[in-house]
């Protein structure tokens, strides 16, 4: 599902990423930080790019992190035949900022289910 359209890249939402942002963002705090996360994406899309390196980072096999400051999390990819596409798999609130492996396995399955019904 279409989360936002920008001038540089497409953001997608999977059926988790929808699922799980009403809990993540539950637990966002202060509450203004779930619109500060939606306008950092919505700049990435708009821009191609995020201002600091760490607004974005790589965490392996092609998986990405928009990160608020708050500790909200938007793990993703770029589409493997669209590159215009980011896929947002999942969202996650976290204090620390070491990637649980868990989330890498998440936002796998995520990619390999995306990619074989897309």
């Amino acid at each position: 599902m279409i989360f936002y359209k920008g001038n540089i890249f497409t953001i997608e939402e999977t059926d988790d990423a929808i699922a799980s942002k009403p809990e993540a963002e539950s637990q966002a705090q202060p509450s203004i930080a779930v619109a500060q996360h939606k306008n950092l994406i919505k700049r990435f899309a708009d821009m191609g790019k995020l201002r600091s390196p760490d607004q974005m980072t790589p965490e392996g096999d092609g998986i990405f992190a928009i990160k608020a400051r708050c500790g909200l999390r938007a793990y993703g990819w770029y589409h493997s035949i669209n590159r215009h596409v980011f896929v947002i798999s999942h969202y996650i609130c976290k204090k620390k900022q070491k990637l649980d492996p868990a989330d890498l396995e998440r936002a796998q399955r995520n990619r390999i289910k995306y990619e074989t019904f897309s």
